[in-house]
């Protein structure tokens, strides 16, 4: 028999494992939604709650998610193949649920869940897949075959076909599983599972983190309607929409304006350029015109100069012909003969003076070479000698710092003759040496100093060797001490526990022993080491869980017959209240009749309409009433024209009258006309009811009923009596009300009397409870023992680390006395070997003299050096001295000779001069002006020529450009002209309005003339006077025009605009088709700004509108709604918690605050969201309004990636501007919950407020009827009983469906009002496990039957599981 849901919501009926760990078919049923999995640890009972909740939910194969520890390692094909002890290589098998309910009309409706795995060796998870149907495993669908085998992926698709679905993704289960149940949607979903996997922590206690409570908490918390989301985001959507438009608006306005500013400077440099045409020509033809007068000036000019050359050039002839004859005749004169002569001997004397005089110059230059060499010699022995002094110096320092670093015998001293005539390789062969041996003395001397360093570090150790040893001696005697004490202390608490214990079992009134005698023993006996649990604890304990259950029994006991006399007292006194107020009893109405099928239809039942005739005796009256009534006749309904109504009813039908006797003749019409259904029947409608019904046995298959309690109706006969009549009549009516009046009267008084006697055996109940709370309470701790026991434990351990520790000590010692001996003896023989001195301080001065020594050595080398260059120096500066006074003195000798010479040389030509001079002197004076005469008269030749080549030149280049210039006057009045007329047509394009629209520019239509055309070209010229019209700008800025008109025709594309462009001489013209007309830039981008801030009018009338609708009507309301029922919700939690204090008095409540990281202005308006919209003032709306506006385009600013629906709900979240806070009341201070307490205080502060949080996600839920689960593993380790019972008490006030596990738990408290108990038992080396259901029904715990498995078994006779153990079920479960 399949389990029926007795709920109107949700709740788990099964659940159940096919072919999973160590189950072939297992089946777990809940009672009331409730279902305890118990036994030992290894049993396997928090592998039934992995594989079921919440992963039947979640869909998740991840380990962290299924494994209730969390356990990585723990991965799902181990729960098919059983890490490799599975016989075969590959496994499939099933996880499912089953959730029930019965509607309002009693009918039950019943969802299925569940998972498939597939698993093969060494590659995991092969497969897995959902399903979701209707239908229950074991009625409608079956997961193993006629043969046993466990469908595959396509034999349940198959098997679920038309009635549910199979999925391959855990999304797309989940979403359906969703949707089926729960009504969450995607993101509460999802925070209710991994709400259910923290609360499903084994150890939850162990890190209570507030944040993480907080956060469940918070998002159990109902959200803001998505409907109301979606209304205020297809809001926004318009808005954006608008905002769109705007944006492309303003996107065009950008781009027009951006394209004007390129076009206006492509117009300016275009103006420029066009306007430089007819200027320049213009200007071409007024410099032509000019040039033209300067070639005529030129050319008559050069005439004139032609003329006056060519008269100069005849004189100037004439003039060489007669300084050519006189020259002539001056040279043939006798004077000529003498001067040649004269002049001979003046060369010669003044050849040999400038002999002289260079030989005197050459031997001074030599004097004063000779005494600058001299000087330079001195020096340079100077410093020879100053140098050989250095190196004495030296030698002897490095002599004395050697000894000192005892390193003489690889420095002798050298004198400077044997280091000058020492060649370079033997030079660096001694330096080598020498450095070679302070180099191995510093070695030795570190190798000594790590020696003596050796032996110290040994003194060291050896001094703290021998300090550790004093320690630990003055420790061990302390430990000594210690442990004596402790076993004095010991025997002490087991003397006062045992007295304790012997007081307290004596004074037990409601917890029994068997032998308290015995327990004493076994406390004496186990107090001696205190292995194991407390025995006479453990005793207490279960004497007091005996007393608890039987005490619990009977307070449900009580309870449930209290509960049901209530309601029997509760519906005598309604029935009794109904009579006295004039109520009629009415036949019994049948099942298969709904109860609203009769209000408000015409017409009235046959036993309201009708009375008995005056005649007919009582005993005929109860015989015709029990006829009718058990005939169906009786409550039968008749309608005003008797006629079938197509209802769920019986309906009494007027047939033709019988010809015998009938009904009329003992029953009349009654009909109420104060009743207003009965008031549309007529007496002649009952009377034809009547007369077709017969009285007595009768023929034609009649309905018919006789005054003996026998009848017929139709295929049907029988018989009934009754002792009275009590329908039919008002008579019988009211006579029947008065006798049930004083019968429920009796019965009343005899279950208020009941009652009375069950309150006060309850309240009697409740004083044993509460003695027996007190008596437990009072049980004497142990733990001073345990603390003696420990504290004696670790003084013996203690003791034997101390004299370890003194042993080792001891021989650490001996060990560092052998390293120092060991150490010196090395450090000595080095020392000895070396010949250092193996004293630290006498080394300290070997290594500061070796220090010296190198110091020394490197100065040593460079005096050296400096001596060998100074005497070298000095030999040179000798040598060169000697030559230059070698050279002095042949120098000296020539300049006498050459001065000699000189002087004789001088005074020949003297003698000559003096005779002959004066006449040759006067020759040469008249020669040299002839000559003289004839080169000016050559040199003006020579100009005058060039003067009249220039004249003819000038006269022929100025006939050239005369005629030239003619023409071109000419060609460039018709360039003017044509420039002009280009200009003009530019001018006609617009453009240039574009780059100058303040400039006042002629009509276009008529023809321009030349002057005013060239002054508007030079009036633009000037206003563009800074604008480079130059070939790079204009291909450039072509270039950036083409690529502009490119982006604004895409950006008025977009918009519907189309913008064309056209070329007119080489310049590009661009107009746009906007609203209907062609416009140029400038009035596009005028139209365009006009147009946008229409349109940023109509935006913001718009962006208040939804300011005032539905920010601060709809959304805001809303908040005030949420706000305030969270706030109530919060109250009714905290008055459930406050309602169940744990048995040390701490209490919990939760704090629903402002949070830490809160946007930044909620504190100004919190208090205005707690308020009702209408009682806002306009300062109120504004800085409301004002909030949601900054948060909402902050979000929509952070992700604008995001939709508005998503955007919204972030930014409009109130649950993410608060925080919850658990507290717990102890000692009469409210302290966070999160602090310092015991292991069943903190196991309580973590649970109780998730079970909260749950319940809120539940209560919040879309379906009405959604289940309510949570899963808890080791519930409530570490609580005692009482806070355990309460907190079970308040997942039942909660409502909530839980699957717990457990190892000693059976939660069979009064607090609980049902609860299905599974006992897992197994055995090591039998790959199975034996579940052993009980049940508990809020007053006992039963056995419960093994349900019948909801899937069918192989054909192939099964192993039964109570053989595995040895034992039968009732032994199993004790």
């Amino acid at each position: 028999m399949l389990t029926s849901p007795t709920s109107e919501r949700w709740k788990p009926l099964r659940a159940g494992l096919v072919d999973l760990f160590y189950y072939d078919i297992e089946e777990f049923h809940f009672h009331d939604g409730r279902l305890l999995l118990r036994g030992n640890n290894g049993t396997g009972k928090s592998k039934v709650l992995a594989l079921t909740l919440p992963f039947l939910l979640d869909g998740e194969l991840a380990p962290h998610r299924v494994e209730p520890d969390g356990d990585r390692q723990k991965r799902m094909e181990w729960n098919l193949l059983l890490g490799g002890r599975h016989p075969h290589p590959e496994r499939l098998g099933y996880a499912w649920m089953e959730f029930g309910r019965r509607t309002a009309d009693g009918s039950e409706e019943f969802r299925t869940i569940g998972c498939g795995l597939k698993a093969v060796k060494d590659r995991g998870i092969v497969r897995h897949w959902f399903f979701l149907t209707p239908q229950r495993i074991g009625a409608e669908l079956q997961l193993l075959s006629s043969t046993g085998v466990v469908l595959t992926r396509d034999k349940l698709r198959e098997a679920v076909e038309g009635r549910g679905m199979v999925y391959d993704r855990a999304a797309d289960y989940r979403r359906a599983v969703d949707e089926a149940l729960f009504g969450l949607g995607e993101h509460r979903y999802e925070a209710l599972v991994n709400l259910l996997i923290q609360l499903r922590q084994p150890q939850l206690s162990k890190k209570p983190d507030e944040k993480l409570l907080s956060r469940a908490l918070t998002e159990a918390l109902p959200p803001l309607s998505p409907a109301l989301i979606a209304t205020v985001a297809e809001a926004f959507r318009g808005l954006d929409e608008e905002r769109d438009a705007l944006r492309g608006l303003e996107e065009a306005r950008e781009a027009a304006t951006g394209f004007l500013i390129h076009y206006r400077r492509y117009g300016a440099i275009a103006a420029k350029r066009k306007a430089a045409v007819p200027r320049l020509a213009h200007s071409r033809y007024e410099h032509l015109g000019r040039d033209l007068g300067e070639a005529e000036s030129r050319h008559a000019a050069a005439e004139t100069e032609l003329a006056a050359a060519q008269q100069v050039l005849e004189e100037l002839e004439e003039q060489r012909t007669l300084l050519e004859a006189r020259r002539d005749a001056l040279r043939e004169s006798p004077e000529m003969r003498d001067a040649e002569r004269l002049k001979q001997y003046g060369q010669e004397a003044k050849r040999l003076a400038d002999h002289a005089r260079r030989c005197a110059q050459e031997r001074d230059r030599l004097a004063g070479e000779t005494q600058r060499r001299e000087q330079r010699a001195r020096t340079a022995r100077d410093k020879a000698d100053a140098a050989g002094l250095d190196l004495d110096r030296v030698q002897d320092l490095t002599v004395s710092a050697a000894r000192e670093a005892r390193c003489e015998p690889g420095t002798a001293r050298t004198g400077p003759d044997h280091l000058l005539g020492a060649d370079q390789p033997e030079l660096a062969r001694i330096r080598r040496a020498a450095e070679a041996r302070a180099d191995r003395q510093e070695q030795a001397i570190g190798e000594l100093e790590r020696l003596i360093d050796r032996v110290r570090q040994a003194q060291e150790r050896m001094r703290a060797a021998r300090a550790e040893v004093e320690r630990l001696t003055a420790d061990a005697q302390a430990v000594a001490q210690r442990v004596a004490d402790a076993e004095e202390a010991v025997g002490g608490a087991v003397t006062g526990l045992v007295q304790k214990y012997t007081l307290y079992l004596a004074g037990l009134v409601e917890l029994r022993l068997d032998d308290p005698d015995e327990v004493i023993a076994a406390l004496r006996s186990w107090a001696a080491s205190t292995d194991g649990p407390n025995p006479a604890a453990s005793a207490v304990g279960d004497a007091t869980r005996t007393a608890t259950d039987a005490l619990g029994r009977l307070g449900a006991e009580l309870d449930s017959e209290i509960k049901e006399a209530t309601r029997a007292a509760a519906d005598l006194s309604e029935e009794i209240s109904r009579l006295e107020a004039g109520g009629h009893e009415a036949p019994p109405p049948p099942h298969t009749r709904d109860p609203a099928t009769r209000l408000d239809r015409p017409g009235a039942p046959l036993w309201k309409v009708v009375d008995f005739a005056d005649a007919v005796p009582a005993d005929h009256r109860a015989g015709l009433e029990a006829a009718l009534e058990a005939a169906g006749i009786l409550d039968a309904w008749v309608t005003p024209d008797g006629t079938l109504l197509a209802t769920d009813d019986t309906v009494v039908v007027a047939g033709e009258p019988l010809s015998g006797p009938s009904c009329g003749a003992v029953l009349r019409p009654a009909v109420d006309r104060e009743d207003r259904q009965a008031a549309t029947l007529a007496d002649s409608a009952v009377e034809a009811v009547l007369s077709g019904i017969g009285l007595g046995p009768g023929d034609g298959g009649r309905a018919w009923v006789a005054v003996d309690g026998r009848w017929t109706n139709g295929v049907l006969t029988g018989s009934w009596l009754k002792s009275e009549a009590h329908y039919i009549g008002e008579g019988a009516r009211e006579a029947a009300r008065r006798a049930r009046l004083e019968t429920l009267r009796g019965e009343l008084d005899q279950v208020d009397r009941r009652i009375e006697v069950l309150r006060d055996r309850l309240e009697s109940l409740a004083g044993r409870r509460e003695r027996l709370a007190a008596e437990h309470r009072g049980l004497p701790s142990d733990s001073e023992l345990r603390e003696t026991h420990v504290k004696r434990a670790t003084a013996y351990e203690r003791r034997d680390e101390v004299d370890a520790a003194h042993a080792a000590a001891d021989k650490a010692l001996r060990e560092r006395q052998d390293e120092l001996q060991d150490a010196g003896v090395r450090a000595e023989e080095f020392a000895g070997d070396v010949g250092l001195p193996a004293d630290p301080a006498a080394l300290d001065e070997v290594k500061g003299a070796l220090t010296r020594y190198r110091l020394a050595l490197a100065q040593l080398w460079p005096a050296v050096q400096a001596w060998r260059d100074a005497q070298e120096s000095a030999v040179d500066a000798a040598g060169e001295l000697g030559r230059t006074k070698e050279q002095l003195d042949g120098a000296a000798e020539l300049a006498a000779k050459a001065g000699e010479e000189a002087g004789a040389a001088a005074e020949v030509y003297r003698t000559l001069a003096e005779t002959a001079g004066a006449a040759v002197e006067e020759l040469f004076r008249r020669l040299d002006q002839v000559e003289r005469e004839l080169r000016e008269r050559v040199g003006t030749e020579r100009a005058t020529r060039l003067r009249e080549q220039r004249a003819l030149q000038e006269r022929g280049k100025a006939e050239g450009e005369r005629d030239n210039l003619r023409k071109q006057i000419e060609e460039a009045a018709t360039a003017r002209d044509a420039a002009v007329r280009e200009f003009q047509a530019f001018a006609a394009t617009g453009l240039l309005n574009v780059a100058l629209p303040d400039l006042d520019v002629p009509d276009t239509d008529g023809e321009w003339a030349a002057t005013p055309a060239v002054l508007l070209a030079r009036a633009v010229n000037t206003e563009l006077d800074a604008v480079d019209e130059g070939d790079g700008p204009w291909d450039r800025v072509q270039k950036k025009v083409a690529e502009e008109h490119k982006l604004l025709a895409d950006a008025m594309a977009r918009h519907g605009h189309s913008v064309g462009l056209t070329l007119h001489d080489g310049v590009m013209i661009v107009d746009v088709i906007f609203q209907g007309r062609a416009r140029d830039m400038p009035e596009l981008a005028a139209a365009l700004a006009e147009e946008t801030g229409q349109r940023a009018q109509l935006l913001s009338a718009k962006e208040r509108e939804i300011l005032e609708n539905h920010l601060l009507n709809e959304v805001a309301g809303t908040l005030h709604e949420l706000i305030a029922a969270a706030e109530s919700e919060v109250r009714e939690m905290n008055g459930e918690l406050e309602s169940r204090p744990t048995s040390t008095g701490m209490r919990l409540r939760l704090i629903w605050k402002t949070a830490r990281n809160a946007p930044d202005g909620l504190d100004r308006i919190r208090g205005k969201l707690r308020q009702t919209v209408d009682a806002w003032s306009a300062a109120d709306r504004a800085a409301v309004g004002a909030f949601l506006q900054e948060r909402i385009a902050r979000e929509h600013a952070d992700n604008p990636a995001a939709g508005w629906a998503e955007a919204l709900t972030r930014a409009l979240d109130y649950r993410a501007w608060h925080e919850f806070a658990i507290q717990r009341l102890q000692d009469g201070q409210w302290r966070p919950a999160t602090g310092p307490a015991s292991g069943g205080e903190r196991v309580l502060a973590a649970s109780v407020p998730l079970f909260a949080a749950a319940s809120a996600h539940y209560k919040s839920a879309g379906n009405p009827y959604a289940p309510r689960l949570v899963a808890l593993d080791e519930a409530f380790a570490g609580v005692d009983d009482d806070s355990r019972a309460k907190c079970l008490g308040l997942l039942a006030t909660f409502d909530m469906d839980v699957v717990m596990t457990s190892e000693r738990e059976w939660g069979c408290y009064p607090q609980v009002p049902g609860l299905a108990i599974c006992q897992l038992s197994r055995r090591d080396g039998i790959d199975a496990v034996l579940v052993t259901p009980w049940r508990w029904d809020g007053r006992e715990r039963r056995r419960a039957e093994r349900p019948a498995l909801g899937v069918p078994t192989p054909s192939a006779p099964a192993v039964r599981q109570d053989g595995l153990f040895g034992m039968d079920e009732g032994s199993a479960a004790g």
